[in-house]
C-alpha cells in the first residue's frame, strides 16, 4: 500500500499544480536566506511567520487536487480557498499543544535544576510524540471534510487503527527526505567548495562560536544566493513529493477502513442497536 501511494506521489508530479506546495515553501526557504542576509535576522524571523501563513493555501490546494481527482490549476485554488483555515486552524492548535506540553514538563525539570540539559531531548521527544498521531489532521480535514478538533482525532484514530503502515509511511518519508537534503547538500558543497575550506579548519569550539554574520561574510553575496537557490530546489522537490505521498497514503488507507467488512446486527424494539 505504501508503495502505491509512493507510485500515485510520483504520477501526479507530472502535473505542474502538484509542485505548487513546494514552491511555495521553497520560496519562504530561499526568502528567509535571503532576507537575513539583505536586512538582517531580526527581521527575517518576522517576516517567516507572516510567508509561512501563506503555505497552508497551497497544501490545502493540493489535498483538493486529490480529493477531485482534477489537476487543473481551477481545481487548485478552489481546494485551496475552501480548505484553507482547515489546514491552518488545527496546525496552530497542534503548535501549542506541542508548546504547552514542553512547557509543563519543563517547569519541574528546571526546578530541580536540570531543565537545561533536558531542554533539547524534551523538545524533540514532545514534538515527535505528539506529532505521530496528529500527522494526517490536515488530509482528514480535507479529505473527509473534517471539522478542527474532529481531524485532529481522526488523526490519531487513523494513526491508530494502522500502526505499521504508518511506521513504514514515516520511515520511508525519512529516507526519502535525507536522499533529497543528502544530494542537495552534496551540490551545494561542491559548487561552494572554495569558501567553505576554512569552516573545515576551524577546530570544534571554533566551530560552535561561528556566528551567522561570519558565515555569511564567508560565502559572500553570491555565495548567499547560490545557498538560496540551492534550499528552494530542495525543499520544493522534496516538499512537493512527501506531500502528495502523504495525501495518497491517507486517501488509500481510509478508503481501505471504509471498504472493510460491515458489522451486521438488528434493532430491538426500543431501536437499540445490537452486533451480532
Amino acid at each position: 500500500m505504501v508503495t502505491s501511494s509512493l507510485r500515485s506521489a510520483i504520477g501526479l508530479l507530472r502535473s505542474p499544480s502538484a509542485w505548487l506546495p513546494g514552491l511555495a515553501l521553497g520560496g519562504v526557504a530561499a526568502s528567509f536566506i535571503l532576507i537575513q542576509y539583505f536586512l538582517g535576522l531580526f527581521i527575517a524571523q518576522r517576516l517567516l511567520i507572516i510567508l509561512l501563513v501563506l503555505v497552508p493555501f497551497s497544501m490545502a490546494g493540493l489535498l483538493g487536487i486529490v480529493r477531485t481527482g482534477d489537476t487543473g490549476i481551477h481545481s487548485f485554488i478552489s481546494g485551496g480557498v475552501s480548505g484553507y483555515f482547515r489546514v491552518l486552524l488545527p496546525s496552530l492548535i497542534i503548535l501549542f499543544a506541542i508548546f504547552l506540553t514542553i512547557l509543563l514538563i519543563l517547569i519541574p525539570l528546571l526546578a530541580l535544576g536540570v531543565g537545561e540539559q533536558a531542554l533539547v531531548f524534551m523538545v524533540f521527544s514532545c514534538a515527535l510524540s505528539v506529532l505521530f498521531f496528529t500527522f494526517f489532521y490536515d488530509t482528514a480535514a480535507v479529505l473527509e471534510g473534517k471539522t478542527v478538533f474532529e481531524s485532529i482525532r481522526r488523526s490519531v484514530e487513523f494513526v491508530i487503527r494502522n500502526t505499521h503502515s504508518c511506521v513504514i509511511f514515516y520511515l520511508t518519508s525519512l529516507v526519502l527526505g535525507c536522499a533529497v537534503a543528502f544530494v542537495t547538500l552534496l551540490f551545494w558543497t561542491a559548487t561552494l567548495y572554495d569558501r567553505l575550506v576554512p569552516i573545515s579548519g576551524l577546530s570544534p569550539e571554533e566551530m560552535q562560536s561561528l556566528t551567522l554574520e561570519q558565515f555569511n561574510t564567508l560565502i559572500g553575496q553570491d555565495g548567499i544566493m547560490v545557498t538560496a537557490l540551492f534550499f528552494f530546489a530542495g525543499t520544493a522537490l522534496a516538499f512537493s513529493l512527501l506531500y502528495a505521498f502523504k495525501a495518497f497514503f491517507y486517501r488509500d488507507n481510509a478508503g481501505k477502513e471504509q471498504d472493510g467488512p460491515a458489522i451486521q446486527g438488528e434493532y430491538d424494539s426500543k431501536g437499540r442497536y445490537y452486533k451480532y
